[in-house]
């Protein structure tokens, strides 16, 4: 497939690049410093903790469980109409929540609203980027998804500092108009094209396609997502009050959700420039990264010193990076670039089930032990056994000859890419990338 050199990997790519790292920091960096959101919520309605984390689990699930939604609006409209309909619905999301009077109205606004605005402007960001870098993918997707760290940075202390300028309503209404910011981000996300040789045709356009869920590799990818998500729903949730629960303030606790943050970003550029590398595969450094989250994980209850749990929060940003800027790179190894649309747009689903289902179950377990080392404990074994889930090998091998085993995608050495050539029209040989990529 020939590309117009102009659309790819240069030029225009790099607007959408940038406009992606901007969105990422305003969507997914709300998402990963909803616990801050808990903690205010905690003091204002006075709910148990299980109750008060479904809040934050309602939000990041609708934000994942949507994804195929917005695969399908993707392939329909574009990603730059679906990135400015969603940033619009999450601001509306965050301003009615505003106005909540008890905990069941923050269920709705902030739970589903919100989060299936930002589910839905997600996505795109994703995709676009994907689709404009070819060469240079891994690199631009870990630049662009390190947006998420600069959310992280700056949602925490900006909601600190509004809180002593106003009270939460208010805090939450400035938000939410820093949200329609996200509509100048999809403005610029103009579509990719591609200029094909005559002597390729282009497929029947598909809505949605489920055809990725024929690769076994594919749903034990599903089954690490949803593992890791259900851990990281407890960690991002619970680490805020974790950290004041062992006597340090607000204020600290925050800082070290920024320092998360800078650490998340950081790491994403890192694992960007890691899977670069030739002996390398992102499949593999996806894997080990999500096997040492693990790790320091179980081993973050053992003190309550405060250095120490900056060391921690620095590790875990940086390991757990991987999952924003690797897993897109994966899902074109393993199930190509054709399916990456709706791969990604479907394994968001199980993501969505596994947060969930954390927070609260963690919560549950706070209130009936009034301890969180248990909630890390089962975190942190929760994400060595996502890692555990990706080295399992195809049961196809255990059951045939060596050399009838091909195409089979490694952890242990670079997956050669398997692509599926595309036919033009008679007419014309200029065709939107959001045509191709829906190929079975």
């Amino acid at each position: 497939m020939i590309r117009n050199k102009a659309d790819v990997d240069q030029g225009w790519a790099w607007v959408v690049m940038l406009s992606s790292f901007i969105a990422h920091a305003l969507i997914y960096g709300l998402t990963y410093s909803v616990g801050v959101f808990v903690v205010i919520f905690l003091d204002e309605f006075h709910e148990s903790s299980g109750a008060t984390a479904w809040i934050g689990s309602m939000n990041t699930a609708a934000c994942m469980g949507i994804s195929p939604l917005s695969s399908v609006l993707i392939n329909k409209y574009g990603c730059r109409s679906v990135l400015i309909v969603g940033s619009v619905i999450s601001s509306i999301g965050l301003i009615s929540s505003s106005f909540a009077t008890n905990i069941y109205h923050l269920y709705i606004t902030f739970g589903l609203i919100l989060g299936s605005g930002l589910g839905i402007a997600y996505i795109p960001c994703i995709i676009s980027v994907t689709e404009h870098f070819e060469k240079r993918r891994t690199l631009a997707l870990g630049i662009a998804v390190s947006g998420v760290g600069i959310g992280m940075l700056t949602y925490p202390p900006l909601t600190q500092e509004l809180l002593k300028r106003y009270n939460w309503r208010q805090a939450v209404l400035i938000i939410g108009a820093i949200l329609l910011h996200g509509v100048v981000c999809g403005a610029l996300l103009f579509p990719c094209k591609a200029r094909l040789p005559i002597h390729v045709q282009l497929p029947k356009r598909k809505f949605i396609s489920l055809s990725m869920f024929k690769k076994e590799i594919y749903t034990k990818l599903c089954i690490n997502n949803m593992l890791f998500a259900f851990g990281l729903s407890i960690v991002f949730v619970h680490l805020p009050s974790y950290i004041i629960s062992v006597g340090h303030s607000e204020y600290a606790a925050a800082m070290l959700m920024s320092v998360n943050g800078i650490a998340n970003l950081i790491g994403k550029i890192l694992h960007g420039i890691a899977a670069q590398h030739p002996t390398l595969t992102a499949t593999r450094l996806y894997t080990m990264s999500f096997m040492m989250v693990g790790i320091v994980t179980l081993l973050c209850p053992f003190s309550s010193n405060y250095y120490y749990l900056l060391v921690y929060c620095i590790f875990l940003g940086t390991f757990s990076s991987c999952w924003g800027s690797l897993l897109p790179v994966v899902l074109v190894e393993l199930i190509g670039l054709h399916r990456m649309n709706n791969g990604y747009g479907f394994i968001m689903i199980y993501a969505a089930v596994g947060i969930l289902l954390g927070a609260p179950v963690a919560g549950w377990i706070y209130d009936a032990s009034n301890c969180f080392s248990i909630s890390f404990y089962l975190a942190g074994s929760v994400f060595v056994a996502s890692s555990i889930a990706m080295l399992i090998p195809p049961l196809k091998n255990m059951f045939c000859k060596t050399s009838e085993v091909q195409n089979v995608p490694s952890l242990y050495g670079k997956a050669s890419a398997k692509y599926t050539t595309v036919q033009p029209s008679e007419n014309n040989d200029v065709y939107n990338l959001n045509d191709i990529n829906t190929q079975k």
